[in-house]
């Protein structure tokens, strides 16, 4: 037979694992809101982008036929994944003119940059600071005397930088990034490392 104090111990287990499951239900709803969420999204859905730097390939014998540095064009395309981790595409070109080493005689060099990657921007107002990684499709060409080449090798990157984001509810910032790739093709039994230090600045139109 069920007797009222029987029936109060019922319900107070009842109420106590009630509480549990919604304490339960809570913690994981807010876990999930804090991993795939954020106050705002530095680019909601996507961007594109126009980009200036200059580039150090980090190979001595590339340096004693060019001169060091000089600029690297090219446009990035992003999209977003989730909160503010998103996908990005690097479509990049870059050329050097210079002189043999032993002949002296002229020799040109172009190169096309594809980049690959994914990186998570950090939202803090005026600076939105990024940190990214990926992969890299180099291809490039040099035309000189002694012989032609046409090529191309890959590699992988790792790149860190920031937005400026002078106001919300427009959708222009600038970028400020660094860049370091490693990038090694064969030529003749011989590695040239093709990868080296990138600075870059850039127009972002965010939507």
């Amino acid at each position: 037979m069920i007797t009222a104090e029987m029936m109060k111990m019922t319900l107070l287990t009842s109420q106590i694992t009630i509480r549990k499951m919604a304490l339960s239900l809570t913690a994981f709803l807010a876990l999930n809101i804090l991993a795939f969420s954020s106050p705002e999204r530095t680019i909601p859905q996507g961007s594109v982008e126009f980009t200036l730097g200059t580039y150090n390939m980090n190979e001595p014998r590339f340096e004693a036929a060019y001169p060091s540095g000089g600029l690297m064009g090219g446009l990035t395309l992003s999209s977003a994944v989730a909160s503010n981790v998103n996908f990005y595409l690097d479509i990049k070109y870059y050329s050097r003119q210079g002189t043999l080493t032993f002949s002296k005689e002229k020799t040109t060099f172009y190169m096309v940059p594809i980049d690959l990657g994914v990186r998570y921007i950090y939202p803090l107002g005026l600076f939105n600071p990024y940190l990214g990684a990926g992969l890299d499709f180099y291809f490039y060409y040099e035309d000189n005397p002694i012989g032609t080449v046409l090529n191309y090798t890959n590699g992988y990157h790792i790149t860190g930088g920031t937005y400026l984001r002078f106001a919300k509810r427009v959708p222009v910032m600038v970028n400020f990034r660094l860049k370091y790739t490693w990038a090694k093709a064969e030529q003749n039994a011989t590695q040239i490392q093709l990868g080296g230090l990138e600075y870059s600045a850039g127009l972002a139109f965010a939507f």
